[in-house]
């Protein structure tokens, strides 16, 4: 008796890659509003580590968070590489984050794409609380999925 292999729908996904630390993480390109190359932040006096400041983009005032700390990272200064990945209204109030490098829209096969540590609900290796959603191996490195919409409540207000 034949038994009939069910055929999984593989579809591609697209993220908008950036670089922390030397390590290439991910987002979901549909999340990305836009990539903000200028990098004048206007801080915040007495804000958590997380939170690096805020911008105004052609009149709309954005909170920035710093990606670094909330992955376990050292903070860096603001160099000429860096940039904002500035997200859209559905993933959450209008916010964005500092990354180190923007780097390319990759686009992979869901079949290619594993789950993260994220499930589990607490903290990761990297101290992500949750934000990793997936990695894929890619040729030249490991790419590390976030989930845009868990960074604002991953925020510690003390």
């Amino acid at each position: 008796m034949e038994t009939k292999k069910e055929k999984v729908a593989v579809q591609n996904l697209q993220f908008c890659t950036f670089w922390l630390s030397g390590r290439l993480f991910g987002v979901h390109i549909l999340d990305v509003k836009e990539i903000y190359p200028e990098v004048s932040i206007t801080p915040i006096f007495h804000a958590p580590n997380e939170v690096k400041g805020y911008v105004n983009i052609r009149g709309q005032v954005y909170l920035i968070l710093d990606l670094r700390p909330m992955l376990g990272f050292e903070s860096k200064e603001i160099d000429r590489k860096s940039c904002l990945v500035i997200f859209k209204n559905t993933v959450g109030e209008p916010f964005g984050v500092l990354v180190d490098q923007i780097g390319d829209v990759v686009e992979i096969a869901s079949d290619q794409i594993e789950a993260g540590a994220g499930d589990g609900g607490g903290q990761d290796k990297m101290g992500a609380a949750g934000m990793v959603q997936s990695v894929c191996k890619l040729p030249q490195s490991l790419l590390v999925v976030l989930d845009a919409r868990k960074f604002l409540g991953s925020v510690e207000i003390k």
